[in-house]
């Protein structure tokens, strides 16, 4: 194959791409569905930015752990918005999330950068009572363990690649910020108030959207 034929073929891929980018995320298009199942790996501290007797004997609140989530939602030309939900296991704990979503992606052609931002319900779970870690029970049982949860915002942003006009791969990088509070327990001394704190979680991932 001439070098002319292999640039011409280049190029028709290219606009081949182009074009499925451009139909499925022009201004003017719609998605009345959009599902965006998520992986990637992250660092959570549930006190970076303040402490106020979250775990008092705590003695580690920091680790890294894969995080799960999906999206799901509309979108009307470059804005997307819906309801997310996410799960993150740590060693310490795991991190929940489950609330509201808005997306705004510039629609160039080809690959589309994107910035979203998020608010919702926050939660600890599976929390572990070893004294490595959160020191709230005996070992090898979390129930004395007092319920933590709270509110979370988010914000984020990466890139979009159309595969077909149905099909996108991407990447993200997600910044949330955990405001938790934790419920006193009257059976613990150490739980005799209650506790709170701003954590911090930062997410790399990978992502994937069927959209119809």
């Amino acid at each position: 194959m001439t070098r002319a034929r292999r640039l011409s073929a280049a190029l028709a891929v290219v606009a081949a791409l182009a074009g499925a980018e451009a139909s499925a995320q022009s201004l003017l298009s719609h998605d009345w569905l959009v599902l965006q199942p998520e992986l990637g790996i992250s660092y959570a501290n549930v006190v970076a930015v303040s402490n106020d007797g979250l775990f008092p004997s705590a003695s580690s609140t920091t680790g890294f752990g894969p995080r799960f989530g999906l999206l799901a939602g509309m979108r009307f030309g470059p804005v997307t918005g819906g309801a997310r939900v996410d799960l993150a296991r740590y060693a310490a704990y795991d991190v929940g999330d489950a609330g509201l979503f808005i997306e705004l992606r510039i629609p160039v052609p080809f690959i589309q950068p994107f910035g979203r931002v998020g608010i919702g319900y926050a939660w600890l779970g599976d929390l572990n009572p070893d004294p490595r870690y959160l020191a709230c029970g005996a070992s090898g049982s979390g129930a004395s363990c007092p319920k933590v949860s709270g509110w979370f915002g988010s914000v984020g942003g990466g890139l979009d690649l159309a595969i077909s006009s149905h099909f996108t791969l991407g990447a993200n990088l997600d910044v949330t910020f955990l405001n938790l509070t934790r419920a006193a327990s009257p059976a613990s001394v150490m739980f005799t108030n209650t506790g709170d704190s701003v954590g911090l979680q930062v997410t790399l991932g990978l992502h994937a959207a069927l959209r119809i």
